[in-house]
């Protein structure tokens, strides 16, 4: 057996164990724990200020008074509505705006360098303008957000429209189907996994949108706390605030995972990582 061979059935037998989703959740679990001593020993031998990084046992206890207290879930419900809303404005505007493009190539051809000029905009540096445009209140994160997010979906679309397998829209004209058939029998579906990767996305740009308009200026939200604790040096309840938004994140992609696999049980490899 050669050297090539070992190194092969040995990989493959790493990846075997991984896959199962009892020893992927131990690997995850003991990354995570080394992740923690690592942080905890630093900050001990002097490597990281806990000034600066606090401790892993000072964010538990932040984290813990934060869930037990009245301070986070008004804000949080603030947060996930404009996340929510912002996401709901992007999948549908963008999936629609997607469609109207690819079916008309002249208005595509028309508007493409506007669109592009726009998405490559700062729309964070913008952000002060969001809310002189829609005032303080959640309206104008919703706008934020979405004008994160549209382009995300919009783009993850059209993409997936234009890299429909070329021999099964050939399979389809040889049966008949006229092209209004093909859009939206299979070249449509086809897309479905492009759509999905962009809405993945799409979650994590809008959270990033709200927070980062709520420390611009708000009357709620976790941003509003982050930059509240910020300016108070708290650096435990900041990465506590944080953890909670990555919790909220996971939790939406979560949700999204379960609708793709419901619905593309067909397509393999739909989702990034399973388990």
């Amino acid at each position: 057996m050669t050297v090539t061979t070992l190194t092969k059935v040995r990989t493959s037998s790493g990846g075997r164990l991984l896959s199962r989703p009892g020893y992927l959740a131990g690997a995850r679990a003991l990354l995570l724990v080394a992740i923690l001593l690592a942080w905890k020993a630093s900050t001990q031998i002097g490597w990281l200020d806990e000034a600066f990084v606090s401790t892993p046992r000072q964010v538990a206890v932040a984290t813990w008074d934060l869930l037990t207290g009245e301070e986070l879930w008004p804000n949080l419900r603030v947060t996930l509505y404009e996340v929510v809303v912002a996401f709901g404005l992007s999948a549908v505007l963008g999936v629609a705006a997607a469609i109207v493009l690819d079916r008309n190539r002249s208005l595509n051809a028309l508007v493409a360098p506007f669109f592009t000029a726009i998405n490559s905009m700062p729309r964070i540096a913008l952000g002060p303008l969001f809310i002189l445009w829609f005032g303080i209140g959640a309206t104008s994160k919703v706008a934020l957000a979405t004008s994160l997010g549209f382009f995300i979906v919009l783009v993850a679309v059209m993409g997936g429209l234009k890299n429909v397998d070329r021999d099964m829209l050939l399979m389809s004209r040889l049966y008949g189907a006229r092209e209004q058939q093909l859009f939206w029998h299979v070249r449509l579906p086809w897309c479905l996994p492009s759509l999905f990767a962009g809405l993945r996305l799409t979650i994590v740009y809008c959270t990033g949108g709200a927070v980062i308009g709520e420390m611009i200026a708000a009357q709620n939200g976790l941003g509003l706390l982050l930059q509240t604790y910020s300016s108070q040096f708290n650096i435990a309840n900041v990465i506590a605030i944080l953890l909670v938004l990555v919790v909220m994140v996971s939790v939406m992609t979560g949700v999204l995972e379960l609708v793709e696999r419901r619905l593309l049980g067909w397509s393999e490899g739909s989702t990034d990582i399973p388990g």
